[in-house]
């Protein structure tokens, strides 16, 4: 059996089960709406009046450009990771929940603490992000909380291999490191994402008990 003939009988043999069948079949919708409402959302947030946070540990750091490093890793776990779940329906669509969880959280913390962007910020260069969530240009208030950063950890939470647990979280650090010598996020921002990857992670298991 090859390697995408058994991902087919993986995800018919998950599907034939009406609980999976039912979770997919409302995942795929509420994901729609959830993409569409979190551009139309960063759209509003550039005009959404914020503040600016005195980071002492963001201004020690010399702002430095790591745009196509931090493009680089965050598009190369992605695509690992679902090499990595293609095979496993239940735990890909676990991750899928827990990401859309990531993405409403984004928006209400965004609302709720509506921030300026940080002094000598270099705007990130994400070619995939400004030609979807982005409308075309460079957000600058797309800030608490690190989507990147939480995306990265969520990624640890659902493997199960120790040795990719283990790459996931130097990738992390990684990513949350490039941001902030970046200057594109707050300190607050990358500390609390993972927190909130913990937090989606867990509420999505919830929701996936068959």
């Amino acid at each position: 059996m090859t390697y995408f003939s058994s991902i087919s009988k993986n995800w018919i043999s998950a599907y034939n089960q009406k609980p999976f069948k039912n979770r997919l079949l409302i995942t795929i919708p509420v994901l729609v709406l959830i993409l569409i409402s979190i551009t139309i959302f960063l759209t509003f947030n550039e005009t959404h009046k914020g503040f600016v946070i005195n980071d002492s540990l963001l201004y020690a750091l010399t702002p430095i450009d790591l745009s196509f490093l931090t493009f680089g890793l965050t598009y190369s776990s992605v695509f690992f990771v679902i090499i990595l779940l293609l095979p496993k329906p239940k735990i890909a669509l676990l991750t899928l929940n827990a990401y859309m969880l990531l993405l409403v959280f984004r928006i209400i913390t965004m609302y709720i603490l509506p921030l300026e962007p940080p002094v000598g910020i270099i705007p990130l260069k994400d070619v995939i992000l400004e030609s979807s969530f982005y409308s075309g240009r460079a957000n600058l208030k797309d800030l608490f909380f690190s989507g990147h950063t939480a995306t990265i950890f969520l990624f640890f939470l659902v493997s199960e291999n120790k040795w990719i647990k283990l790459i996931f979280i130097i990738l992390t650090i990684a990513i949350a490191s490039c941001v902030l010598f970046q200057h594109v996020h707050y300190t607050i921002d990358v500390i609390f994402a993972p927190v909130f990857s913990w937090v989606c992670y867990k509420l999505a298991q919830k929701l996936n008990r068959y």
